[in-house]
């Protein structure tokens, strides 16, 4: 009887032990539960990303939250934002690794984590998403205004960031995308807001002359903007608005002549036409971006694209293609891409030429 009765206690502690275990909840990456917001390939569970600005949106009831989560370079930045808390930043690993986003929460939370860096830093793969404690609610719907934005570096939102105990060498400004120009813009405009750009690119040359690169006409195509990765879903995300700050990379001076018009103009005619085409509701509004400026006067940048940029409006002819300026933004003395502050006069002066048209 003696055994029996330990038996039975040892039973009973046993239970309520399992009983009182944490709920554990995997998902896979491209679970419903998780709403990916950006261009993205999705293959056997995990997704993939090296664009801007790409983002996993959960809700859960409480409890803690990590995702799983690897970068081809070592080099990506993310940045986790819990309810309307200040983001955290953390830099991807080349070896996949589980990376907190709640701990030990008893609070319903929405989860945003994004990627603030761009493709050439690398492209990221989540494998999954694990919650201890809690359970994934349906996650939060995206605002029903489309806001995409086309562009180079800047767009992409190199530089934005000013770290703590900054310095010009060894602690330079980082990418930081979702405190861009287009982002803010897209907040202003109450749109969700899908990041189409590349460093170092342009129309028809990258900033140092080559044209062998992708560039705008060609990634704009694909889910990742790399050659062999899988081409996008051009459907999935339908704009009302779209935002095309192209030119700086092809008119840089260190390349020596600014770009022929016809050969220019003729690119952006084909680009923006085959844009109208696939999104009959769109108005596409076009700009010199915040870097080009008329300091040569042999080479006035800023003046040339923007006669440039009427010429390609001219020969469309469409009422749904119009041009918007950008005030020039030189960076600071430690580089040349806008800061954060410069990037929210942008954003502003961008809103007040955009709202009248939308």
């Amino acid at each position: 009887m003696a055994a029996q009765h330990v038996f039975a206690l040892l039973l009973v502690g046993l239970l309520s032990a399992c009983a009182q275990a944490p709920k554990t909840t995997t998902l896979n990456a491209d679970d419903p539960a998780v709403r990916w917001s950006g261009r993205h390939a999705a293959q056997d569970g995990e997704v993939r990303f090296g664009y801007p600005s790409v983002s996993a949106n959960v809700r859960i009831s409480g409890g803690t939250l990590t995702m799983t989560a690897v970068s081809n370079k070592g080099e990506s930045w993310m940045s986790v934002r819990v309810d309307d808390q200040p983001p955290k930043r953390f830099q991807v690993s080349a070896e996949p690794r589980v990376y907190p986003l709640v701990e030990n929460s008893t609070q319903a939370h929405t989860v945003r984590v994004s990627h603030v860096g761009e493709t050439w830093r690398g492209i990221v793969t989540v494998e999954g998403f694990n919650l201890i404690g809690g359970e994934f609610r349906a996650p939060p719907a995206p605002p029903q205004r489309k806001l995409l934005v086309i562009g180079d570096s800047v767009t992409c939102g190199e530089g934005v960031y000013t770290p703590p105990a900054h310095h010009c060498d060894s602690n330079p400004r980082q990418p930081d995308s979702d405190n861009s120009y287009g982002m803010r813009l897209g907040k202003a405009l109450n749109a969700e807001t899908q990041l189409v750009c590349y460093g170092g690119r342009g129309l028809i040359r990258s900033w140092n002359g080559n044209t062998d690169d992708l560039q705008a006409p060609q990634f704009f195509d694909l889910s990742i903007p790399e050659p062999g990765q899988p081409q996008a879903d051009l459907q999935a995300f339908v704009p009302k608005i779209i935002l095309i700050s192209l030119g700086t990379n092809d008119f840089s001076l260190g390349i020596g002549p600014l770009p022929e018009k016809e050969a220019f103009v003729s690119a952006y005619v084909d680009f923006t036409q085959r844009l109208l085409s696939l999104y009959p509701e769109a108005k596409i509004a076009l700009t010199e971006g915040s870097i080009v400026n008329d300091d040569d006067p042999e080479r006035p940048q800023k003046t040339v694209l923007r006669d440039y940029i009427a010429h390609t409006i001219a020969r469309v002819d469409s009422p749904r293609l119009f041009q918007v300026d950008s005030p020039y933004y030189p960076g600071d003395q430690c580089d040349a891409h806008p800061t954060g502050a410069q990037h929210k006069a942008m954003a502003d002066a961008l809103e007040r030429q955009l709202t009248p048209q939308i």
